[in-house]
């Protein structure tokens, strides 16, 4: 009887490892063809692929690069959408918004391909004064759903970019901070700065 029971768990130890071997080479195949996607520019297949390579194994090695790839993808497809010039029109979190009441300068926001620069115009003359810039960087450090959908300040303060289409409008809220430990994480009432598009 325990000879049966030995061999049973031989079977179904090396079943599994089969099977997870097996998964392996499938995420290892389509991280490497994701890649050839993304090298000849078919962005969309890329990013198809490599989030069905994460999903197969979501704790592996090709999985987590998978995952990274993924969401580097889908975060810079965000920031290319919305290259261009936008004005703070409110603040606040999902407690509440203020409006921005200021009659002679506006806050002005332009994101280029490598960096957001945060500005205050004159209304009346449009002359801009540069208030400081930050390079276009994810953060490395992963949040309580395992994505890297965030971007890091100098100040290691993270921020997500989403575009509500419903609302036509460009949202900057702050997530949380980077540490050496890894990440802090701020789940309600997010500073918030809602753009719009600069005419």
């Amino acid at each position: 009887m325990k000879n049966v029971i030995s061999l049973m768990f031989i079977f179904i130890s090396l079943f599994n490892y089969g099977q997870k071997s097996s998964i392996l080479k499938e995420q290892e195949l389509g991280f490497k063809k994701a890649q050839k996607f993304l090298k000849s520019n078919q962005i969309e297949l890329a990013v198809e692929v490599f989030l069905y390579t994460y999903k197969l194994d979501i704790k592996s090695k090709y999985g987590q690069l998978a995952l990274v790839k993924f969401d580097s993808i889908t975060q810079y497809q965000v920031i290319r959408k919305n290259i261009g010039k936008w004005v703070l029109f409110e603040s606040g979190s999902n407690w509440g918004f203020t409006p921005e009441a200021n009659v002679s300068k506006r806050k002005i926001l332009v994101i280029t391909e490598h960096e957001f620069q945060f500005y205050e115009e004159d209304i009346a003359t449009k002359e801009n004064k540069l208030i400081t810039t930050e390079k276009i960087a994810l953060t490395t450090k992963k949040d309580i759903s395992g994505s890297f959908n965030d971007f890091v300040f100098k100040d290691k303060s993270l921020w997500g970019f989403y575009f509500d289409e419903k609302r036509n409008i460009l949202r900057q809220i702050n997530t949380g901070e980077e540490s050496t430990e890894g990440r802090t994480e701020i789940v309600c009432g997010n500073s918030e700065f809602n753009y719009r598009k600069y005419e």
